[in-house]
């Protein structure tokens, strides 16, 4: 496993996802067995896995931890899923929850697992603001769509629409977000 500083784009480090991503670890870390609530202050979400920082971190290796519980992004190609071929689903590396069949992936050359959507009610959706937009009211529509594991909370990537794809919208995913589990013969 290459360091968390070589996976990392200079970009990542010091641009808006490297601001995000320091915000939003202290935030975590401030309110690990917390419910997730709406912006408004209602619809209270309990994940059914939640763990204290320490527990994640056992868990998960830096990479794995800066994806999922700080909302980091990978670099392009470092992740062994993005090109993954074989047949069987792709599982929260936070909880094991499986939230994607192979036969939803999308194979493109971009460094990503893409995959036209997820397994049933197994993601949940949030906007990512970005660095600077807060107090923008044209915000949410710039905003990207981040794709959370229903089950843990952690973050798995984003909802993008690419040229290449011209039906709808695709799931963007971190390979370090996931494990794979072969389908049995």
């Amino acid at each position: 496993m290459q360091p968390l500083e070589v996976i990392m784009t200079k970009l990542e480090k010091i641009g808006r996802r490297g601001f995000i991503s320091a915000s939003v670890a202290s935030v975590a870390v401030a309110s690990q067995n917390r419910p997730a609530v709406g912006a408004d202050g209602q619809d209270a979400y309990f994940y059914p896995v939640m763990r204290t920082d320490a527990e994640w971190r056992e868990r998960l290796d830096e990479i794995e931890h800066y994806v999922l519980r700080t909302g980091g992004t990978e670099a392009p190609r470092s992740s062994k899923l993005w090109n993954n071929t074989q047949a069987g689903t792709y599982c929260c590396r936070g909880c094991d929850l499986t939230v994607y069949r192979s036969l939803q992936k999308i194979e493109l050359t971009k460094g990503w697992a893409f995959f036209r959507h997820s397994l049933k009610d197994t993601v949940m959706t949030d906007l990512d603001l970005g660095q600077g937009m807060a107090g923008d009211p044209f915000a949410e529509m710039q905003a990207a769509m981040e794709v959370h594991c229903r089950r843990c909370g952690s973050h798995l990537g984003h909802i993008v629409a690419l040229p290449e794809v011209k039906d709808r919208p695709i799931h963007c995913i971190n390979g370090f977000a996931l494990s794979f589990q072969p389908q049995s013969a």
